[in-house]
């Protein structure tokens, strides 16, 4: 099988299983990414397929373990406070995350540049509390390869934002207190937490590297940027609440029952 056959039939199976609300043990070994690239290249085609755009994307850079990133489709955005239907029996898995707007494009440049930290900070317009919702394809994400969680958009299903936060750049976005509740109930409460330590990390990576992809991050995108509060699983029928001290607050009401489909 060539590479371009790979990349479609992979991305058949990802595609076809969003519809259908399929859990599937893991890819084909004959279709599984190898690379980074390939497994970019998958998540474009299941976007294709799907008659998606993308809004902004996830990354996240943690010291001494694999990078990643992926598109979130803009279908799949709402303003806070929100409102998302899942199946009754589905687990959702709930991120609390800092998440950045960009004011401009970070194309790639005629002399091969990688971006500096400091670009892309001044790239940024906005800063902003986010939830991430998270639903895999997969019966166990943790018994896929990484590579292969990452040709499925790391499990994104959703992404809920708050208001642009003002005079974000004097917050320190590395030592935030964070809060998450559900329907009241403190699941976490602490500073920090970004896996990657500075959330900016992720985002000067995700710049540079989809450079090498064909693609780049444009003005108007949203990148949020790893979650602060661990990935923590609950059922529908519950309000979810985070709040960062000093950038504000995020919330979703999680309602039962609509088929599983993506964004």
């Amino acid at each position: 099988m060539n590479a371009p056959e790979k990349i479609t039939r992979a991305a058949e199976i990802l595609a076809n299983a969003r519809n259908a609300g399929q859990k599937l043990a893991g890819l084909p070994d004959d279709v599984a990414p190898t690379s980074e690239d390939e497994a970019f290249a998958i998540q474009r085609e299941v976007m294709r397929l799907l008659g998606l755009s993308v809004g902004g994307w996830k990354c996240a850079a943690p010291p001494g373990k694999p990078q990643s990133g992926a598109p979130m489709p803009a279908s799949g955005f709402q303003r806070s406070p929100a409102r998302q239907p899942f199946r009754a029996d589905e687990q959702i898995g709930v991120e609390g995350e800092i998440a950045l707007r960009l004011g401009a494009d970070l194309p790639g440049r005629s002399d091969g540049k990688p971006y500096t930290r400091d670009e892309v900070l001044a790239a940024v317009a906005a800063a902003m509390p986010a939830i991430e919702l998270v639903s895999s394809r997969f019966v166990d994400l943790r018994a896929v390869p990484p590579l292969v969680g990452m040709a499925d958009s790391i499990a994104h299903f959703a992404f809920i934002h708050g208001d642009d936060a003002p005079g974000w750049h004097s917050l320190d976005l590395s030592h935030l207190r964070v809060r998450l509740d559900f329907a009241g109930e403190v699941q976490v409460d602490q500073v920090g937490g970004n896996p990657s330590g500075d959330p900016l990390s992720g985002v000067v990576w995700l710049a540079n590297r989809l450079i090498g992809t064909g693609t780049h991050l444009r003005a108007g995108e949203i990148i949020t940027t790893g979650s602060c509060t661990g990935l923590i699983f609950t059922s529908p029928d519950k309000p979810v609440t985070v709040e960062f001290e000093g950038l504000g607050t995020a919330s979703v009401e999680l309602v039962g029952a609509c088929p599983f489909g993506f964004g």
